[in-house]
C-alpha cells in the first residue's frame, strides 16, 4: 500500500510532526466533539475519579433540537489526556480539536480550593485556542468532616451545589471564570448528568455557529488552511494563482464537511466532502484529498453502521476460555445497507468505503510528516472492515501499519503492538496476535524502557499462548500435538524468566516443569541437561505442590507432573546385596515308622482336612 519511495523517506526529522498517535480512534469519532477529563489534585482518589469518568462517558451521545425544530444526534468522545500539540492540526481535520474540558478535584480546606482552581485556569490557557467551555467538578469535605462546601461563582453562569448544614464555606477565588459544581463525594450526585447534557449543549451551540459563521464566507475569498508542516511551503507564493485560489476553495470546502460533521447534519457533510474531492484531485493536492476521502468514509460509515463503538471492558467469567475474546460480529444484511444509503444521498456503498479508504492513505503515505495520520487512518479503515466481516481487508490495513516507520516512544510502541493484537484476533489471525503479543511483551522489559513492567510482560506473554498452540495442561498437550516446537521452547522460556522476575518461583517452577514434561522430545541432550538443572535450582526455592495455581487475575495455572522422564532404555540384571538375597531352607525329613498297608484309613479325615503343606514353606526375606 505505501509507495518504496515514501516508505524509504519516512525517516524522523524535525518538521511539526503530530505528538502522540492515537490507536483507539474510529471512524465515528469524526462526528464527536473532543472533551477533556482530568483529574485534579491529590486528595481525590484514582478509585473515586475512575467511577465518574465511567459516568460521565456513558452520556456519548446527545439529541439537541436546533434553530429550526430539527433534532441532531450530537456524538461526544471522552478522553484522558490530549497532547496540546495535536490541536495544531485541527484546521487538518476538526475532530482533532478538544473543545470541551471537565476537571474533577477534591479539597478539605480554602488553599486546596484555591490549588484546584488554579491549575484548573492553567488548562484552560492551555488549551485556549481551541477550547469552547469547561466546567470543575469540586468534592468537598463531608458532614463528618466538619464541615460542607458551599460557593459563589463571579462569573454570570450558575453554580450547583450540595445544600447541608454548614459549619465552614468556602469559596472560589475571584480569578476563577469557570462554572463550579459542587458535589458530596459518597452522595448521588443526582442532577451529575444534566449538568454534563447542559455543557455539551454549550459546546454544540458554539460550533453551530462557527459552522454558520464558516458557511456565510464567500469561497473566493477564503484564506487557505495549512497543516502544521505546510506552513514553511507556502511562503512567498502567489496566492492569487489559479491553482492555489483551488486549493484554498477545496479546503475550506473539505473543512465546511468537518464542522458539519460535527454538528450532526451528515447529508449537508457528504456534500462538502464530495465537492471537496472534486476541487482538491484537479490541483493535486494529495494530502488534503486524502482527507477528504477519509471524512466521506467517516460519513458514510455513520450512516450505514451507526452501532459501531468501542468495546466495553467485561468482566472475566470463569466459563470464558483461556485465550478466547468476545468478539462482535454484525453484519448487516443487504436490505437494510441498501435503505440506510437511500435515506442520505451521496452515501458511500460499503465496497466504495474500503477503496476510498485505500487511496486516502496511500496519498497520506506520499507525506514523511503525515506518517501518524496515516497510521490511524489504517486502524480506523480496519475496524470498518472488521464490521463488514472483510478479515482479508482487514488484514491488509493492519499489514500497512507494520510498514510505517515512526519515531514512537516505548509506551506508543507497546500500544501499537497492543492494538494490533486485538484485531488480528477479532478477525480471527491468532498467530499474528500472538506474534504481536510478544512483541509488546518484549518492549514492556526492553533496556530503552525506563519503568520495566515483568507483571505486564508475563501477561502479555500468557495470552499469546493459544496463537502459538500451547496450552498449560499437559493432557490437552500429549492430545494435539500440533504448532512450531522451537518458538513453543522459547515461549516458554521465556514465560519463565518473567515469573522469576516477578518474584513468583513456584509459577517459575511450574512452567518450567510443564516445559520438560511436553517438550522433553524436541529438546537436544544438552538443553535436556541445562533446563534440568535450571528446574533443580528453580524447585529449591519453593514448595512444590501437585495443586493449581491461581493468579492476582484469576486466571488458573494448572499442575504439571513429570511423567514422562525419566525414561528406561535399558537395564541390567544384578544380584541383590548378601542380606536381601532369597534363601532357600531344607525342611528335615519326618519319622513317619514302618510301613503298613491295610484297606482301613484310620485318621483319614484328621489327615485329609489340613490345608498347610509343611513341605512346601519357604522364607521370603
Amino acid at each position: 500500500m505505501r509507495s518504496s519511495v515514501s516508505y524509504i523517506l519516512s525517516s524522523s526529522t524535525s518538521e511539526p510532526n503530530m505528538s502522540h498517535p492515537d490507536y483507539e480512534q474510529y471512524s465515528h469519532d469524526h462526528a464527536a466533539l473532543l472533551v477533556l477529563v482530568r483529574h485534579i489534585g491529590s486528595q481525590l482518589k484514582s478509585k473515586t475519579f475512575t467511577k465518574f469518568y465511567d459516568r460521565i462517558s456513558k452520556l456519548n451521545s446527545v439529541r439537541i433540537t436546533d434553530s429550526t425544530g430539527n433534532v441532531r444526534n450530537i456524538l461526544v468522545r471522552y478522553i484522558k489526556e490530549h497532547p496540546v500539540e495535536n490541536n495544531d492540526w485541527g484546521d487538518f481535520q476538526t475532530h482533532r480539536r478538544l473543545l470541551g474540558l471537565v476537571s474533577l478535584g477534591k479539597y478539605d480546606s480554602q488553599q486546596e480550593l484555591n490549588e484546584i482552581c488554579r491549575v484548573h485556569e492553567s488548562l484552560k490557557v492551555k488549551y485556549t485556542n481551541t477550547l469552547f467551555d469547561s466546567r470543575c467538578i469540586l468534592f468537598g469535605p463531608t458532614k463528618e468532616g466538619g464541615s460542607s462546601p458551599e460557593t459563589s461563582s463571579p462569573s454570570d453562569s450558575s453554580t450547583s451545589s450540595v445544600i447541608e448544614e454548614t459549619v465552614e464555606k468556602f469559596t472560589t477565588p475571584s480569578n476563577f471564570k469557570t462554572r463550579g459544581l459542587f458535589y458530596d463525594e459518597s452522595g448521588a450526585c443526582a442532577d451529575l448528568e444534566s449538568q454534563i447534557v447542559e455543557f455539551i449543549n454549550s459546546l454544540f451551540w458554539v460550533l453551530e455557529s462557527k459552522r454558520l459563521e464558516r458557511s456565510r464566507e464567500k469561497l473566493e475569498r477564503v484564506s487557505l488552511l495549512l497543516a502544521p508542516f505546510e506552513k514553511k511551503d507556502f511562503v512567498g507564493l502567489d496566492m492569487e494563482s489559479r491553482n492555489n485560489k483551488k486549493k484554498c476553495t477545496g479546503r475550506m470546502t473539505k473543512h465546511l464537511g468537518d464542522l458539519c460533521l460535527q454538528a450532526g447534519l451528515l447529508a449537508e457533510s457528504l456534500v462538502y466532502y464530495g465537492g471537496a474531492a472534486d476541487t482538491l484531485k484537479t490541483v493535486n493536492d494529495w494530502l488534503w484529498l486524502g482527507a477528504a476521502y477519509e471524512g466521506l468514509c467517516a460519513a458514510s460509515a455513520l450512516v450505514l453502521y451507526p452501532e459501531m463503538q468501542r468495546n466495553v471492558p467485561l468482566q472475566r467469567n470463569a466459563s470464558l476460555q483461556e485465550g478466547s475474546s468476545p468478539k462482535k460480529t454484525v453484519v448487516s444484511n443487504t436490505l437494510d445497507i441498501g435503505t440506510k444509503k437511500a435515506s442520505i444521498p451521496n452515501t458511500l456503498a460499503p465496497e466504495d468505503i474500503s477503496k476510498r479508504y485505500r487511496e486516502a492513505i496511500i496519498h497520506y503515505s506520499k507525506y514523511q510528516n503525515a506518517g501518524i495520520i496515516e497510521t490511524e487512518a489504517s486502524f480506523k479503515a480496519a475496524r470498518i472492515a472488521v464490521e463488514q466481516n472483510h478479515s482479508l481487508q482487514a488484514a491488509s490495513f493492519l499489514q500497512n501499519v507494520v510498514y510505517i516507520n515512526l519515531t514512537l516512544s516505548e509506551q506508543e510502541k507497546i500500544q501499537r503492538f497492543e492494538t494490533l493484537a486485538e484485531l488480528y484476533t477479532q478477525i480471527g489471525f491468532t498467530r499474528k496476535a500472538a506474534f504481536c503479543q510478544r512483541l509488546a511483551a518484549t518492549r514492556y522489559v526492553s533496556p530503552q524502557n525506563p519503568a520495566p513492567n515483568w507483571n505486564r510482560c508475563y501477561n502479555l506473554m500468557l495470552q499469546s499462548l493459544p496463537g502459538h498452540r500451547l496450552s498449560l495442561d499437559p493432557a490437552e498437550m500429549r492430545e494435539v500435538e500440533q504448532g512450531w516446537p522451537v518458538l513453543q521452547i522459547q515461549l516458554l522460556q521465556e514465560l519463565v524468566v518473567a515469573a522469576k522476575r516477578m518474584g513468583h518461583s513456584a509459577l517459575a517452577t511450574r512452567h518450567m516443569t510443564f516445559l520438560l514434561q511436553t517438550m522433553w522430545h524436541h529438546l537436544s541432550p544438552t538443553e535436556q541437561k541445562e533446563l534440568s538443572i535450571q528446574l533443580q535450582a528453580l524447585s529449591a526455592q519453593c514448595e512444590g505442590s501437585p495443586v493449581p495455581l491461581v493468579l492476582d487475575n484469576g486466571i488458573v495455572i494448572p499442575p504439571a507432573n513429570l511423567t514422562n522422564i525419566p525414561v528406561c532404555h535399558t537395564y541390567t540384571l544384578r544380584n541383590l546385596q548378601p542380606h536381601l538375597q532369597p534363601r532357600k531352607i531344607q525342611a528335615v525329613k519326618q519319622d513317619t515308622g514302618p510301613f503298613l498297608f491295610t484297606p482301613i484309613h484310620f485318621g483319614s479325615l484328621d489327615r485329609r482336612s489340613g490345608s498347610t503343606d509343611h513341605t512346601k514353606m519357604g522364607l521370603f526375606v
